[in-house]
């Protein structure tokens, strides 16, 4: 053990050597944009070597949209400023979309959603007339709005049903007829965008000749209300949201002819049993098929069926099964171009490996395979049999491109730099943009060829890196330590610049510890500035990444099906301990934050986790904390935890509410009141619990802040967090 201590003294990361002499202010963090990284504005490949990306002038203040030959460096201006111009007023949009002969330019705005969306004002550029079309001349709510492949027409969700504009003849066919404030053509509802992570609710076939699309009815799916403070009598904000053990929206997928002059959608025969999930919907290339994916209530068993729009019948190609949950892929699935075959993610061996699959279902190949879990499928060079993707191989810290041929031969590593790298290649795969950072290095934008060489920088933020040059920033390092039972565990700790190992250290434990979950990583924002700042103020930070997190394989991960918090709470009590272990720590002075799963950490680590033995926590804060399983949605918690009618037991074990008899050391509980995905009910059921019991507590709410707390209120939401800190722990 002490040879682990001595190790972690001189192997510290130290970000920023030269000259720290500043320190940091919380306004600086929380109210400035000096330490932020900068990003590559607006690019988006677009054809071959061809990437698309807007160009400000500062001086001027205004942009353009060009395309830029990624080789060459030149540059075609497609708009600007003065162009994009609807009754002498600028547009303000957010996205914007190119079609395929580059002849217009979509623009439209960006809507709230769990993530972007695209809508609200829809407006179109023609570069050969120069004239800007408003397309939301009709009133109504228009979302999910994209050109067709061929350039051709513009398809919208209006008043939740499908539309689509000729740009020839200007004409609009409307595709459906029964959307409503609970019948959602080509949307989603609440809780499919959240937990499935999807927003475009319909797809293009690539032949630009049919839409196929997701129609959910959400009649049956209870309505939250969400009291809005804001006004003299009060107002509700109104949604359907199902909470565990509830009923969901109906699902079906729908297929309708965008050149019919009465289009009628064809609904697939997805199954009796209605009570399932659709959360993966794709054409295949031949435009002649459509693959789904059909998840069970349970979500144990994952089906893939290719539908024949010509036959109007489905067909079985693959079932993934599992003893706890199946994942639904983001970035795990691809059908190749050329052949009857299609690349498939999954962690049926252990771990998440790629394969490769004829149409037929059969398995042709394994591609990767290993005690290491793969990350996102990144581009299929069919010509060349050759996958790339990302990789968690050498670490689970870290992430790095791979190549690997079809057979599953050869499989290469392309990038070498310590840290966490991404790419996106470009449409003929010649070339990649590739995103690099570290935990001591911001994030790093360049174009690539494929074989890793540089064509160029596009941005390195060493302004950034000059700038915290000049602070005193903390010095971070990470490390494993072993568990109650001797299980390893990954975390890091960040100390002051002026660290003293004579010295005795209070220390602030970050968690977040979900399902699938990182917070030790070696990626830029994995130690944020806040915390920095706490080490100016003499306080260590440590962070552990507990059983049930990612990237360390599948029993790793699924350890905690149907006991949510028990082993999560164990590894946090373990690491506090580890912690105490150490000569330079003050083991009466640890604490623990997080937010949202880390909020629920928090709270289980103050109740369940400071009674399994001594208390090992003197203090700590809980932001949007789930206090009972019973408050969440149903996707994310039957995911894990079952439903509450079969799996009673699991739901009250797993509560915070269940431990708050067990609260102690100094305990601040902080919400926002609109939350609407952990809801403000969670806290104060916890706070009425804990005031029956007499249990002493602090806690702030957020007026009119959701479920992150953004604006003004985020700088006073870290000041009572440091005051808080300084003053309790």
């Amino acid at each position: 053990m002490m040879r682990l201590v001595f190790s972690l003294i001189f192997l510290w990361i130290s970000t920023h050597s030269f000259a720290q002499e500043k320190s940091f202010t919380l306004e600086e963090i929380f109210k400035s944009r000096k330490l932020l990284p900068r990003f590559v504005q607006g690019f988006n490949w677009f054809s071959g070597t061809t990437y698309a990306a807007i160009e400000a002038d500062e001086a001027t203040k205004t942009v353009s949209i060009v395309l830029v030959n990624a080789l060459s460096g030149e540059k075609e201006v497609l708009a600007r400023s003065e162009d994009l111009k609807f009754l002498g007023r600028p547009i303000d949009f957010a996205h914007f979309e190119i079609s395929s002969d580059k002849e217009h330019i979509l623009l439209t705005g960006a809507l709230p959603a769990r993530r972007l969306k695209t809508g609200g004002e829809v407006y179109l550029y023609s570069r050969k007339t120069n004239l800007v079309t408003k397309l939301s001349r009709i009133k109504g709510d228009y979302e999910i709005v994209k050109l067709s492949p061929d350039g051709k027409k513009v398809g919208y969700v209006r008043n939740k049903n499908l539309f689509v504009y000729d740009i020839a003849t200007g004409r609009e066919t409307q595709l459906t007829r029964d959307g409503n404030a609970n019948i959602l053509n080509g949307v989603f509802d609440w809780v499919y965008e959240e937990e499935f992570s999807i927003i475009d609710g319909w797809q293009w076939s690539p032949d630009s000749k049919h839409i196929a699309f997701w129609r959910l009815d959400q009649s049956q799916v209870p309505e939250f209300k969400i009291t809005q403070y804001d006004s003299l009598y009060l107002s509700f904000l109104e949604y359907r949201y199902p909470k565990a053990g509830d009923k969901n929206s109906l699902v079906k997928i729908g297929v309708v002819s965008v050149d019919s002059r009465r289009p009628q959608p064809v609904f697939i025969d997805l199954a009796e049993n209605t009570d399932i999930y659709i959360p993966r919907l794709d054409w295949l290339p031949d435009s002649k098929r459509l693959a789904y994916q059909r998840l069970n209530r349970q979500q144990n068993v994952l089906e893939l069926f290719f539908y024949d729009l010509e036959q109007k019948s489905s067909r079985l190609v693959l079932t993934e099964r599992s003893d706890a949950w199946v994942e639904v892929e983001n970035n795990g699935y691809y059908f190749l171009k050329n052949s009857d075959a299609f690349i498939w993610s999954s962690d049926r061996d252990g771990y998440q490996h790629f394969y490769l699959y004829g149409y037929d279902g059969v398995l042709k190949a394994q591609l990767t395979r290993g005690d290491f879990d793969d990350d996102a499928l990144l581009y299929v060079d069919e010509p060349n049999q050759t996958l790339y993707f990302t990789s968690a191989k050498d670490s689970p810290l870290e992430r790095h491109l791979y190549s690997v041929k079809f057979d599953g031969s050869q499989m290469q590593k392309l990038t070498s730099e310590p840290g966490t790298h991404s790419a996106e290649f470009s449409p003929d795969g010649s070339l990649y943009y590739h995103t690099y950072s570290s935990v001591s290095t911001p994030p790093k934008f360049y174009l690539r060829k494929k074989d890793g060489s540089l064509v160029r920088e596009l941005e390195n933020n060493a302004a950034l890196e000059k700038t915290l040059s000049e602070y005193r920033m903390g010095k971070a390092q990470f490390l494993t330590f072993k568990n109650a039972s001797g299980v390893e565990l990954n975390a890091w700790l960040l100390v002051p610049a002026d660290f003293d190992s004579t010295k005795k250290y209070p220390v602030l434990m970050h968690v977040y510890g979900g399902p699938g979950s990182q917070t030790v990583r070696n990626a830029w924002g994995a130690i944020n500035l806040w915390y920095h700042y706490l080490t100016q103020q003499g306080y260590l930070v440590f962070s552990v990444d507990n059983r049930g997190t990612g990237f360390r394989g599948a029993a790793f991960k699924k350890l905690t099906y149907k006991k949510l918090g028990i082993a999560e709470t164990e590894d946090q009590v373990s690491g506090a301990k580890f912690l105490a272990s150490l000569a330079f720590v003050d083991k009466s002075r640890i604490g623990i934050y997080g937010w949202s799963y880390g909020g629920y950490m928090a709270s289980m680590c103050m109740t369940y986790g400071n009674s399994l033995a001594e208390q090992v926590f003197k203090a700590g804060i809980a932001g949007a904390p789930v206090t009972h399983w019973k408050f969440y949605d149903t996707i994310y918690t039957e995911r894990y935890m079952d439903t509450p009618q079969r799996n009673p037991k699991g739901y009250e074990i797993s509560a915070p509410l269940t431990y708050a008899d067990r609260l102690k050391g100094n305990f601040l509980l902080i919400h926002g009141t609109l939350d609407d995905n952990v809801h403000f009910q969670n806290s104060t059921a916890l706070a009425k619990k804990l005031q029956e019991l007499g249990k002493p507590f602090q806690a702030m709410f957020y007026p009119e802040q959701y479920h992150g707390i953004r604006g003004p209120a985020r700088f006073h939401l870290h000041q009572l967090m440091t005051q808080f800190i300084l003053e309790k722990l």
